[in-house]
């Protein structure tokens, strides 16, 4: 999800060697250090989401039949060109939060074409986020909460398979230790290396929005925070609850599953 410290874990990776590629996005007042991402890859992303009248910040989970086989195949043999000729050989981190709503676009290619990769789902708390989002790009704290469910859930169901990891902002900036080891088993790197870099790039007293009190009038903050609290668990039944979690959430907001 968007404002989850993902810039700064990224910025820690290019730090011990992967690229974020040709076209790297610059940095912008509200991200000075840069967000360590790939323009290229976000402008194609921007542009199928603007082919199916979406957008980044459309708070509605792409349906399913966009991304049948028939339909993908060009924009996936696109998309794997775009790739060969921003990373080459070299190890790629890509980096979108777009991602969470569009990788059943990707999901074919990683299978067939970077079976190794080590998927990082980063964790905010959603208000946190909502309250960044505000400062940021002027939205109302509800449409923040909505993006944030939206993005979480589908980044986590859709991501399901794969060899990934999930790590909460504040594991990073209170403990960068642990995180950075079960980083580096994941990415195959020297775990001291990693949270070095970690603790290097992600400053604990860097002001950050931390107040994670629910917002007065704002629906849904039981179903929103069991969300949350179930993502960064560690239950057995992790993934059948957040299907039920999910079903729940979509029918409240009529999207369909």
């Amino acid at each position: 999800m968007h404002r989850s410290g993902t810039s700064a874990l990224g910025g820690a990776l290019v730090s011990l060697g992967l690229t974020v590629g040709k076209n790297e996005m610059p940095p912008q007042a509200d991200n000075p250090d840069g967000f360590n991402e790939n323009l290229s890859l976000m402008r194609f992303h921007d542009e199928f989401l603007a082919s199916i009248n979406s957008n980044w910040h459309d708070p509605k989970p792409v349906g399913e039949q966009r991304f049948q086989d028939l339909v993908m195949r060009p924009i996936r043999v696109k998309l794997l060109e775009l790739l060969k000729d921003e990373f080459g050989e070299d190890r790629a981190l890509i980096k979108d939060p777009r991602l969470c709503r569009l990788m059943l676009l990707w999901v074919p290619l990683i299978r067939e074409h970077f079976p190794q990769a080590c998927l990082i789902v980063p964790i905010r708390h959603p208000v946190e986020v909502a309250r960044s989002l505000r400062k940021r790009d002027h939205f109302a704290l509800d449409k923040g909460l909505k993006l944030w469910v939206l993005h979480v859930l589908e980044g986590e169901r859709t991501t399901r398979g794969f060899s990934r990891l999930f790590t909460t902002l504040d594991q990073l900036f209170q403990s960068p230790i642990e995180p950075g080891r079960r980083l580096a088993e994941c990415l195959g790197l020297p775990a001291d290396a990693v949270a070095a870099a970690i603790s290097t790039r992600i400053d604990p007293r860097r002001p950050h929005q931390t107040d994670s009190s629910w917002p007065t009038g704002v629906p849904h903050e039981e179903l929103t925070l069991s969300i949350y609290e179930t993502l960064i668990s560690e239950e057995p039944a992790k993934e059948e609850k957040l299907d039920r979690l999910r079903k729940e959430y979509y029918g409240k907001m009529g999207w369909g599953c």
